[in-house]
């Protein structure tokens, strides 16, 4: 997918939290695993803390720092 903030190619990856750690962004079809969090690797600073885990398919861009994602808000 090509960025629409800046142009530049985004990169498919993973959101993933446990409500235990911090939320992670890691590419590729895997969430972010013990070794990620060891590092430090991936965390996503916008985001809090919560009781639930998920996983969410998302774009990153390197380059401006922007995250797209599709989502529904059902009512």
């Amino acid at each position: 997918m090509v960025c629409p903030f800046c142009g530049k190619e985004m990169e498919k990856g993973i959101l993933s939290g446990d409500g235990r750690s911090a939320v992670r962004w890691k590419a590729g079809d895997k969430k972010a695993g013990f070794s990620d969090t060891i590092a430090d690797q991936g965390r996503v600073t916008a985001a809090k803390h919560t009781i639930a885990a998920f996983t969410i398919e998302a774009d990153y861009c390197s380059e401006c720092h922007k995250m797209i994602f599709d989502t529904e808000v059902t009512s």
